[in-house]
Formats: structure tokens, C-alpha cells, sequence
């Protein structure tokens, strides 16, 4: 997926379709401007749950996907990372 950093499917659990959020550069640089410890260097180093679901919701909320706030998206969504090949190869994913 060109130009993602990281890139996450959100399964809504309302039963709703899962969907691949690809974040770029500018949604990370939210996410670091959101707290002065963010870095993407120990984003990369150091993943921890909080910053992906962030990361992710900024990304979705950018491309349409996601419309709620934080919170309800961290209650009623799952996410994981997508391997960048399988990410690549999704005709979901956004500018498919």
C-alpha cells in the first residue's frame, strides 16, 4: 500500500464490514502532535495498543471510513495489523 506507515483492519463488531485503514505519514504526525513522548521512531520500536487504535481512528476519520469519536471506536472496533504484502494485494483498501 503506497505512502502507509502502517496500515490496520477495523472489524466493527455491530456486525458491520471490516475495512483496512492505511495511515500515512500525516496521520502519524497528528497522533504525535497529540503528546509530546509520541515519536514515530518508538511507534516502530515500541507498538503498544493505545497508539495503533489512535493512529487508526485518525486515519479512518481522514479517509471517511469512521465518523465517532476515540472512545466508541476503541469500545466497539477490533483491529490488527496487516502485513503490507496483504495489504497490498486488498481491493478494499482505500485508493483501490
Amino acid at each position: 500500500m503506497s505512502g502507509a506507515l502502517i496500515t490496520v483492519k477495523v472489524t466493527p463488531e455491530d456486525g458491520g464490514d471490516p475495512f483496512i485503514v492505511a495511515a500515512t505519514a500525516r496521520d502519524v504526525l497528528v497522533w504525535e502532535r497529540s503528546n509530546r513522548d509520541n515519536s514515530y521512531a518508538r511507534l516502530m520500536s515500541n507498538q503498544r495498543m493505545t497508539d495503533i487504535y489512535r493512529i487508526a481512528h485518525i486515519a479512518a476519520r481522514r479517509l471517511g471510513l469512521y465518523s465517532d469519536d476515540l472512545a466508541t471506536f476503541e469500545k466497539t472496533c477490533d483491529v490488527e495489523n496487516v502485513p503490507d504484502d496483504e495489504a497490498e494485494s486488498d481491493p478494499t483498501s482505500p485508493g483501490r
